[in-house]
This record gives C-alpha cells, structure tokens and sequence, in this order.
C-alpha cells in the first residue's frame, strides 16, 4: 500500500454495555449466580466503507455519537474492529487526547523520551527533536519541570509539538485545535497547513463548519454509525447542516415556527449561507450571514414596492434585532414573476448561542409572505459588552425572469 493510504471495509464496532453496578467481588459473585448482571450490546459503527488517498485532507461530520471518533480511533489502532478491515500504510499521529500517555511525575523533556520511543524512535532522534518541540510548545524554560506543574495549556502545547513532530503520513485530528490562545491557534493550523502542503493524509473532525472548510476539501457524513453521505466539502456540509436544522430548532427553541400571508408574493427558496455564498448555519464574530431568497408572485403578475424584511430572535421568541428595506433606506422591490434578493447582515456577538431568523415580504398595506422563527442559526463567539447591532443591509432588487 502507498503511504498515506487509508482503506475503511465494511467495519463494524461494537461496545458492550453493562447494566449492574458492583462494587465489590462478594456483589459481583452474587450477581452472576443471582442473574442480576444484564449487558447489551451498541453499535457504533454499522457496516461503514470509505477510502482516503494519500495527500487528501477529509473531514468526519455528524451528530455526536455518529461514530466520528470511533473511526478516528480505529484508525490510529486504539480499537480493533468487531468485522471488517481497518487498512492504513505509514506512520501515524494522532492529535486525538493531547497529552494521553505522559507520566505526571516525569519531566517534560523525559516525557519526549518516552513517548518517542513508544513511536519507535530511538534516544539520538529524540535528541535531536527535542529542541524543536520546545521551542514550539514555548516550553524551553520548563522542559526540565515534572509535568504535574504544568497547567493545562502547557499540557496540552507539549502534546500537539510532540505529535506533529515526528514527520507523519497520516495526521489524525479531533477537536484539538483550541489548542493555548490566538497565537498558539495561528500556530497550529500553519503546522497543519504545512503537512497538507507537503502531501500528509489528514483526517480532521470538527463541529466547526468554519475550521472543516478551512482544512479540507472533502467530507464524510457519518450518521449513526454510517457513511451517509461522501463528497466535495461544501455539498456535505450544506446537506448535513439542513438536514439537522429542524433537530437544532427543537432543540432551541420554544417560539414556535409559524408562516402566514395572502401569498400574491411568497418565498419560493430560501438559503443561508456565509458571506462567499457557502451554506451555513453557524456564524462567527466577524462573519457575514448572507439570507438569499428567490421570491415569486402569484400568476406571474407584476407586484410593486415589495418590502423585505428580517429578524432575529432568542430561543423564547424576544427580538434583538430587525430591519427591512424600506428602514434602511434601499429601495424598494418590483416582482415580475420571480426573481432573486439577497439580505447581508454581520451582527456582533453579545450572547453566543442558538437563535431563530425570520424573513418577510409586506408592502401596500398587504402581508405577502410571513416565515416567523423559521430558519435556526448559531451564533459562536465570546460574549460582548456592545449590544448585538446590524451592520449592514443589501438588498438586490429582485430581476425578471
């Protein structure tokens, strides 16, 4: 096999729960003969098949309990599978639990040590790439300090420089990039940008829509133990953020959604995407919601001065911040038959979380088309001291077709 190259078979992974509790070896000895202890059996990764090639960079996506760090964890051969074949050519780093296998008692430095030779390196290589994972982990003056001393951040800097040390193949990584602060972050990503640049295989799980689009290409759907969906990045994650928009407004929300009007002109489609027209539900300090509708009119008749509207909303319904065409002081819609409009907003984050988008089209006295607490979108970032504010509004006016 070419290094790099990873091949999923038919794999299937199953964990075996127990039901009893016992606490001692009289109450486990009881159990068994009073048939007290009960077990069942759960399926985390059901007949799921993919290949990555070398040099590709993939995302996992999915719910939690998809089977996202199952796979990864197969992958770096922490499991075995149930059935199928796990096959993977080259050495392998895993960025999965930093910092799992170092000995609180033993230096920093001494850690390197050991944890190069579980990897197969020999004394004289660690040596000579210890300076480097130092220097890296801005740990030079702590390398010699048992770390049990050390605080989490430093922990965890030692464990991302000491992974991606060693000149992998195929990088594993999940969740593991809110790695020290900003700087260390920036860090981070330009190491694993380099190994992306140089041909490495990686295997990157994140809830980060963001961060899925800035590393990869493609990605794999896994939904409930299976690959439901395979492709170009953008397609997957578009397919997986809507299907789970009505799982994340339940969630959410207790406004309930709500659609009324006399439809003469009425939404035919509506998406939401970031500010380069990718979809997305989930927005970060800085982005740009972008709402893009093609909206219609009743029998292809021609409906002037159409005004658009949006809102947005918390979880119990209260409103934090709307606007409209007409408001903002842009003009004005004319709809003849059907045409495409766009809204661009790019709100600070006061509070982050889940919030409901609503979207209009009013005019002439008339209620057209009303989609109340209709589209779920999360908001991340740090909380702010500003109130949440619209910092801009475009409307395109809508062109006949």
């Amino acid at each position: 096999m070419q290094k790099g190259l990873i091949q999923f078979s038919d794999v299937c992974l199953d964990y075996r729960l127990y039901r009893d509790r016992s606490v001692s070896i009289m109450e486990t000895f009881m159990n068994v003969f009073g048939r007290k202890t009960s077990r069942e059996w759960f399926r985390a990764l059901d007949h799921a098949s993919f290949q990555i090639s070398p040099g590709e960079s993939v995302a996992l996506v999915g719910s939690n309990g998809a089977g996202k760090s199952t796979t990864l964890k197969l992958l770096a051969g922490i499991y075995s599978p149930t059935s199928g074949r796990v096959e993977t050519a080259g050495r392998i780093a895993s960025l999965l639990d930093l910092g799992v296998g170092f000995h609180p008692e033993l230096t920093g430095a001494e850690n390197v040590f050991l944890n190069g030779a579980l990897l197969g390196f020999d004394q004289k290589k660690m040596l000579d790439l210890l300076p480097g994972i130092a220097e890296f982990a801005m740990l030079e003056r702590f390398m010699d300090t048992p770390v049990k001393y050390y605080s989490s951040g430093m922990f965890m800097r030692l464990g991302f420089a000491l992974a991606t040390s060693v000149d992998p193949d195929i990088l594993l990584i999940d969740e593991v990039l809110a790695v020290g602060d900003a700087s260390f972050q920036a860090k981070c990503y330009d190491k694993i940008f380099g190994f992306r640049e140089a041909g490495k295989t990686i295997v990157f799980v994140s809830h980060d829509p963001k961060a899925v689009r800035r590393l990869c290409t493609r990605a794999i759907w896994l939904d409930s133990g299976r690959a439901r969906m395979d492709g170009p990045v953008d397609d997957v994650l578009g397919a997986y953020l809507d299907a789970n928009a009505g799982k994340l407004q339940k969630t959410a929300t207790s406004a309930a959604p709500r659609e009324w009007g006399n439809r003469e002109v009425f939404f035919s489609k509506v998406t939401l995407t970031d500010g380069n027209g990718i979809p997305t539900r989930t927005f970060r300090q800085g982005d740009t919601l972008k709402v893009n509708a093609l909206i219609e009119t009743r029998e292809s008749r021609e409906v002037k001065n159409v005004i658009l509207g949006f809102s947005i909303h918390r979880p119990d319904g209260e409103t934090i911040l709307a606007s409209n065409n007409l408001e903002n002081g842009e003009p004005l819609l004319t709809i003849s038959g059907s045409g495409d409009a766009s809204i661009s907003i790019t709100p600070e984050i006061v509070e982050p979380g889940n919030y409901l988008l609503s979207i209009s089209l009013t005019g002439n006295s008339t209620d057209y088309h009303w989609q109340d607490n209709f589209y779920p979108i999360s908001l991340l970032g740090a909380k702010q001291i500003p109130p949440l504010r619209i910092d801009s509004l475009s409307v395109v006016e809508a062109v006949t077709r």
